[in-house]
C-alpha cells in the first residue's frame, strides 16, 4: 500500500511537469508566431517604404524631364503624345530587386502656350512582383523664372550709391496694384539691393547715406554705410536705422541670355534725323524689329514709339540719345513697348525715354557690351529695366527710376538719385532674354502610403 501511494505520487507529479512544459511550449510558440509576424509586418512595411519612396524619384525624374523639353530651344514635342492642348508620356524600363518594376506618367497641359503657365503632373508607379502597384504623384507649375528679383544687382561687381544724401530712397511697388503714388505699405518694403561679387577688398554695396525700404544682400563683405543711411521694414523701430535682420548673406541675381532678334525687319538711318519720326504699329501683337548701324540722336528730335519695337544695333554701333547734344527723347506711347539690343555703348541723355503707360515691362535695354561706361544722365523719369551683366550702369542724374537695373558694376553718382522698384517685374518674362523655365507651387497630390 505504501509502495502503490508513493507511485502514485511521482506520476502525480511528472503529469503535472508535463502539463507545465506543454503550457510553456505553447505559450513560446504563440510568442515566437507573434514575432514572425511582427518581422514579417515589420519587412513588408519597409519594404512598401522603400518601393513608395521609388514612385516619388520617378515622378520627380519625370518632372526633371518635362522642364528639360520645356527648356529646349525650340522646344520638341515629338516624342509625347499630342491631345488638343495636353502632351503626356509615359517613362517605362526601370527595374528593381525582386522583380519590383516601375515607370513615370508625365502630363502637361498648355504645353503649347506662347506665354504663360503650364501645367506639369507626373505619377510615379513602383509595381511589385505580386502586382500590388505604390503610385505618388506630383504638381506644379512651370513658368519662365523672371529676370528682374531685386530693385539694384551687380553680378560680379557692387553697387554703389556714391553721393547718396538722406533724401535718395530705395524701396518698391506693385504697378499690378497700383500705380506709384498710392503704395500700399506692403509692397513699399520689398526693394532688394544686391551684389553677388566675391570681393573683400571693399564693400560690395555702398549706401552713403541713401534711405533704404527692403533689403540688402552681399556676398562677402556686407554692407557699408554712413551715419543717417538706413535700412528699414515697415515694422523697425524708429529708433532704429540699420534693421540687422533686413541684411543678407544670400544674393540672388539669375544671368540669362540675351536673345538678339534676327530674321526680316527694316534698317533705320537713325544717325542725327532732320525730323521727328514713329516705330512701330499700334495694335500689331509682335514686335516690328528695327536694324541701326548707328544711333545718334540729338537737337530736339522726339521718336515715337507707337507699338512694339525691338532695335539692335550692329556690331561695335553705340546707342546715343542725347549725348552729343539737344534735348531728343523717346516716347513710348500707351500702345507701344521698346527692345534695346546693344553690343557697344549706352547713353541716354537730353530728353530721356518718357514710357506713357509707366509701366517698367514695356521698356527694356539690353547691353551685351563689356564696357564701364555705359550711363544715364536725363530728368526724365524712366520707367523700365536695364540690363548689363557684363559691363557697367551709372546713373549720372537724379532721375527717378522705376524698373530695376542689373549690371556688373550698378553706380549712382547723383545725390538724390530715387528708386523705385517694381514688384510686379518678379512675375514678368521679356522677349528679349532666354529665359528658362522652372517649377513653381511643388506639391504632392497623391501618397502610395
Amino acid at each position: 500500500m505504501k509502495r502503490r501511494a508513493i507511485q502514485s505520487k511521482f506520476a502525480s507529479q511528472r503529469g503535472a511537469a508535463l502539463l507545465a512544459a506543454l503550457c510553456f511550449s505553447t505559450a513560446l510558440a504563440i510568442a515566437l508566431g507573434g514575432y514572425l509576424t511582427v518581422c514579417y509586418r515589420s519587412l513588408q512595411l519597409s519594404s512598401r517604404s522603400l518601393q513608395n519612396t521609388r514612385s516619388l524619384e520617378l515622378a520627380e525624374l519625370g518632372m526633371e524631364e518635362t522642364i528639360w523639353t520645356l527648356n529646349q530651344s525650340p522646344q520638341d514635342w515629338s516624342a509625347w503624345t499630342i491631345n488638343g492642348s495636353t502632351a503626356s508620356k509615359t517613362l517605362t524600363g526601370f527595374s528593381y530587386d525582386n522583380g519590383a518594376t516601375g515607370q513615370a506618367t508625365l502630363t502637361v497641359t498648355n504645353y503649347n502656350a506662347s506665354s504663360g503657365t503650364r501645367t506639369v503632373t507626373v505619377t510615379g508607379t513602383t509595381t511589385l512582383a505580386d502586382g500590388t502597384q505604390l503610385s505618388r504623384t506630383i504638381t506644379s507649375s512651370a513658368a519662365q523664372a523672371p529676370l528682374f528679383v531685386n530693385a539694384l544687382a551687380a553680378t560680379t561687381g557692387s553697387v554703389k550709391l556714391s553721393a547718396a544724401g538722406t533724401s535718395s530712397r530705395i524701396d518698391s511697388y506693385d504697378s499690378s496694384k497700383a500705380a506709384w503714388g498710392s503704395v500700399a505699405i506692403a509692397d513699399n518694403y520689398s526693394a532688394v539691393i544686391a551684389s553677388s561679387s566675391t570681393s573683400t577688398a571693399a564693400s560690395t554695396v555702398q549706401l552713403t547715406n541713401a534711405q533704404v525700404r527692403g533689403y540688402v544682400s552681399t556676398l562677402s563683405t556686407g554692407p557699408s554705410y554712413s551715419t543717417s543711411a538706413t535700412i528699414k521694414s515697415s515694422t523697425t523701430l524708429a529708433t532704429t536705422k540699420i534693421d540687422s535682420t533686413r541684411i543678407s548673406t544670400s544674393p540672388y541675381q539669375p544671368v540669362f541670355n540675351i536673345k538678339t532678334p534676327t530674321g526680316a525687319g527694316t534698317t533705320i538711318a537713325s544717325i542725327n534725323p532732320a525730323a521727328n519720326f514713329t516705330l512701330g504699329t499700334a495694335g500689331a501683337t509682335t514686335p516690328t524689329i528695327y536694324y541701326s548701324s548707328g544711333f545718334d540722336i540729338t537737337n530736339s528730335i522726339k521718336i515715337t514709339i507707337a507699338g512694339p519695337v525691338q532695335i539692335v544695333m550692329s556690331s561695335g554701333a553705340a546707342f546715343y540719345l542725347g549725348l552729343h547734344g539737344g534735348t531728343p527723347s523717346i516716347e513710348i506711347a500707351t500702345t507701344g513697348s521698346l527692345e534695346v539690343f546693344s553690343s557697344c555703348d549706352i547713353a541716354i541723355y537730353g530728353g530721356g525715354i518718357n514710357n506713357l503707360a509707366l509701366d517698367a515691362s514695356k521698356c527694356a535695354i539690353y547691353g551685351s557690351n563689356t564696357l564701364t561706361v555705359p550711363d544715364m544722365s536725363t530728368t526724365t523719369a524712366f520707367y523700365g529695366v536695364i540690363y548689363t551683366p557684363n559691363g557697367d550702369f551709372t546713373v549720372a542724374s537724379n532721375n527717378a527710376i522705376y524698373g530695376a537695373i542689373v549690371g556688373r558694376n550698378v553706380t549712382f553718382s547723383g545725390n538724390t538719385p530715387t528708386m523705385h522698384y517694381d514688384k510686379n517685374l518678379r512675375q514678368t518674362v521679356f522677349r528679349g532674354i532666354e529665359t528658362p523655365y522652372a517649377v513653381d507651387d511643388w506639391r504632392e497630390t497623391t501618397n502610395g502610403l
